[in-house]
Formats: structure tokens, C-alpha cells, sequence
């Protein structure tokens, strides 16, 4: 006997990673939806994929949003789909280039002992995280964290947040509060999508 939770584990987390039951019979019925069939004796399940447009809200250039150990967090992208996404960046300049060198000084020695088991160095954007954020809009919307991603090579200083829920239909001003523990506060209102381009 399958339930939900079952099937979306074994659609969306990779074979082995736990116990998912075993492939039933898939058929595309048309474009997004699936019938999913585990013969289970009394459900089959409908699943349906949809596309949801990314929506860049307009911003000019990058904005300053704060500063930690020396370096400046720059605002570069905010995104609107079924969630909200946020993208910081550090600076281009001399403080940035310097703790990239240090950085990749210490991974290159971490490369050489990796086998012993010692953890990777942090990556730059670590200490971005130390940069709080508020998300809010001109109708009240109660938006929560629900992921983050930061680092990776060539992308050292990038970090990326996700909020949830999408802003509603009704409302027309999304507003970021940034706090960095060097930095003055940064406030940035942004206007949102029409309604009929927006998706819930």
C-alpha cells in the first residue's frame, strides 16, 4: 500500500537516498499530467507538473544591502514565481579579491590533506549569512525562509534565500529589510508583477 508521501519520495529524492516503493506504471495523459498506477488495490494517483514563469523585479544595478569583515554585500537579483527568490553578491574590488585569494589558498591546502578527513574551508558567502532579511509587502503577506544556497566555484560570494509564500494577487509593493552587522540598515521597495502575470 502506497500514500502520498511515498510516491513523492520516490518521484522527487533519488533512488537510494531511502526506501521508496517500487516504479509502478507511469502514462502521460497530456502535456504536464501523469497517471501514476503502484496497483494499489483501491487509488491510482494523478500527478500534474506545471511550468511557473521566473519574474526578475526591476532592479537598475546592484544594491548595496550591508558589509561583514570588510566586504560589501550587494543585492543583485530578485525573483517572483511560486516562491520569492533573493541572489546577494559581494562587491567587485580589492576586499573581495583578497578574501578570494585567501579562500582559494586554503582550499588548495585542504586539497592536499583532504584524505585525512578534514573539512573543506568555508565558502566566501558563509559570512553573508550573518546578513538578516525581512520580507514583507503592502498588504500584510507573513513570507517565512524556506531554503538557502550559497558558494560554489566560480560563484564564491554568491547567495541565494527563498520565501514563500508568492506575494498575492493583491498586492503591489514588495519591501526587502536588510541588517549586516557592519553595515547601516537597507531598506528596498520593489513593485511587484501585474496580478495576471503572477501564479500561486
Amino acid at each position: 500500500m502506497t500514500d502520498l508521501e511515498d510516491v513523492i519520495r520516490a518521484l522527487f529524492r533519488p533512488p537510494g537516498s531511502e526506501s521508496v516503493p517500487r516504479a509502478g506504471s507511469v502514462d502521460r495523459l497530456d502535456n504536464g499530467t501523469f497517471h501514476v498506477d503502484y496497483h494499489d488495490s483501491d487509488h491510482v494517483y494523478l500527478v500534474t507538473v506545471r511550468q511557473v514563469p521566473r519574474i526578475r523585479l526591476p532592479l537598475a544595478r546592484p544594491v548595496l544591502v550591508g558589509r561583514v569583515a570588510g566586504v560589501r554585500a550587494e543585492l543583485v537579483q530578485v525573483s517572483v514565481a511560486n516562491h520569492i527568490e533573493v541572489r546577494l553578491d559581494a562587491e567587485p574590488g580589492p576586499p573581495r579579491e583578497t578574501a578570494l585569494r585567501h579562500y582559494l589558498a586554503s582550499y588548495q591546502q585542504w586539497e592536499e590533506r583532504a584524505e585525512h578527513g578534514a573539512p573543506p574551508p568555508p565558502w566566501p558567502a558563509e559570512q553573508f549569512k550573518r546578513i538578516s532579511l525581512a520580507v514583507s509587502d503592502d498588504v500584510g503577506t507573513p513570507y517565512r525562509l524556506i531554503s538557502g544556497q550559497l558558494g560554489g566555484m566560480g560563484t564564491e560570494w554568491a547567495l541565494h534565500w527563498g520565501f514563500r509564500p508568492p506575494p498575492p494577487a493583491t498586492a503591489r509593493r514588495l519591501t526587502l529589510d536588510f541588517t549586516s552587522p557592519d553595515g547601516a540598515p537597507a531598506k528596498i521597495d520593489l513593485p511587484l508583477p501585474h496580478a495576471e502575470t503572477k501564479t500561486s
